[in-house]
This record gives structure tokens, sequence and C-alpha cells, in this order.
């Protein structure tokens, strides 16, 4: 795991854009999101050696590729060979064209990751499984971007962890932030008419209210996350599993004060 000293959200990886910690978010029951359980990120295919090094460095020790088949095999997983470096790689790809496959512009983004809940739901399963079932260390978790795949993976995660939603909301917009070079490179240089592209940029582009809209969803649907992803088909056992990976301390206990008017009295079988 991250060691003290390296706790901070962004990861300054050589190569990546959008490398992040899930740790260190407050829960409902006064806990923590655990640093170094849990990072997201963009494609590492443009990792240096330098930060493939840092990555194993920082205590990542399973890799979750969220991509398709033929972006795998178009940009390899620089550790989907096994090596020294001693990272479990699995490919577990997020979308099903088998299930659903976008043919028409969707309406907005939130449409999207709507859909993907929806038809990919055996998909999420999988990936959740994946990731409770992964050996001891830090999980990094990627397609791409690190945006879409990603950002839904790493939502119902915090979501699960009992992290807020603003904050959920809030960690996923970070990403617009984080690839904002990616963007403008292809606003100046993309293929087709400029004002195409900056009209995608615009539409797709990750901000919190997306995301919020996507999880209101699954509450309306399912009634929360923990029901849709057990409804998805993850048992019992690997939700309690994922928990335990992305908490860091145990609950605080709560002592309630013995009331002052009330005398010590023995134990009786009334009580």
């Amino acid at each position: 795991m991250a060691g003290e000293q390296e706790r901070t959200r962004r990861l300054a990886w050589e190569g990546l854009l959008n490398a992040r910690d899930l740790g260190g978010y407050p829960t409902a029951d006064g806990r923590e999101t655990q640093w170094g359980a849990v990072v997201r990120s963009d494609n590492l295919t443009p990792l240096t050696e330098a930060g493939q090094a840092a990555l194993v460095a920082y205590g990542v020790r399973s890799i979750v590729d969220l991509r398709g088949p033929e972006e795998a095999r178009l940009f390899p997983n620089p550790f989907a060979v096994a090596d020294a470096h001693g990272i479990t790689y699995t490919n577990v790809p997020f979308q099903d064209p088998a299930a659903y496959d976008f043919t028409e512009e969707p309406p907005s983004l939130a449409a999207v990751y709507v859909t993907m809940l929806e038809h990919y739901r055996s998909r999420v399963a999988a990936v959740m499984t994946t990731v409770a079932d992964a050996p001891a260390g830090g999980v990094l978790v990627h397609c791409m971007g690190g945006k879409d795949r990603t950002g839904l993976v790493a939502a119902l995660l915090l979501d699960l962890a009992g992290v807020d939603r603003e904050t959920i909301a809030a960690d996923y917009a970070i990403t617009r932030e984080y690839l904002r070079p990616r963007d403008e490179e292809f606003v100046l240089n993309g293929p087709g008419d400029r004002a195409e592209r900056e009209r995608v940029i615009a539409k797709y582009s990750a901000r919190a209210e997306v995301m919020l809209e996507a999880l209101e969803h699954v509450d309306d649907r399912y009634g929360g996350v923990e029901s849709y992803l057990s409804e998805a088909g993850v048992s019992a056992e690997r939700l309690s599993r994922l928990r335990e990976r992305l908490l860091a301390n145990p609950a605080p206990l709560t002592v309630r004060p013995w009331p002052a008017t009330q005398p010590f009295s023995r134990c009786s079988d009334s009580v």
C-alpha cells in the first residue's frame, strides 16, 4: 500500500494524465476510504519506464483492464505479460456489443451511462467480482481515458463504501480537468470539422451532474448501488470483501454514557 508520504490524490506517473487514488474520502459511518487500495487511471500504454516503476512502487498488485479486445490489441497494456513485476493483469471488458451497441447518438452523457448500467450489468458484476477477488495489494482499474467505464466503476465502489454522492460526483468531475490537454489537442488537430469536435467535447465532458443523474437512476430503479450490484450477480460475500478492501479503519464504537440519574444495579432477567 501507499506510504504516508505518498498520500496524494493525483498520481504523477510519467506518461499518464488521469491516474489517481480513491483513498481518503470520508464515509457515512465515520471511516474513510483506504489509500492505495484502489487506483483509477487512463490507458497504461503511454507509461514510460519511470512511470511503470512508480506504479509498481506504489503498491499496485492487480490491474483490471475494462477495455474491449480490439482496444487492448491496438494499445497493449505493459503489464499484460507476466514478468518480474508480480502484477496480476485481468482484461474484463465493461461493454458487451452483443447485449447493446450504440448505433445512434444518445441525447446526453448521462443517458449513455444509464444505458451502460442497464445493458452491461453482467459485465459490471464481472468487474466487481474481479476487484473483490484480487490478491492483497492495490488494485488499478482503467479503460482508455479513465472517464466513462472507469468513472462508473469508481462511482459504484465509492458509493458501496458509503462515500456521499457529492464527493463521488466531484471525484468523477476531476477527470475533466486532468484530460484537458488531450481534449485541447483533439479540438485543435482532430479529424473533421472543428465546430463538431468542440460540440463533442462539450457534450461528453465529465461533469458532476452527469454522475449524479446516473446514480439517481440506480436509486430509482434498484433502490441503491448495493441492490443493483446484488441483482447484477455480485454475491453478498464479495460485496463485503469490496467494502473491506475499500475501507481503512473499523467503524467507531458508539459509547452511551451511563445516565447520571440512574444508579448502578445488578443485572436482572428483565434487562
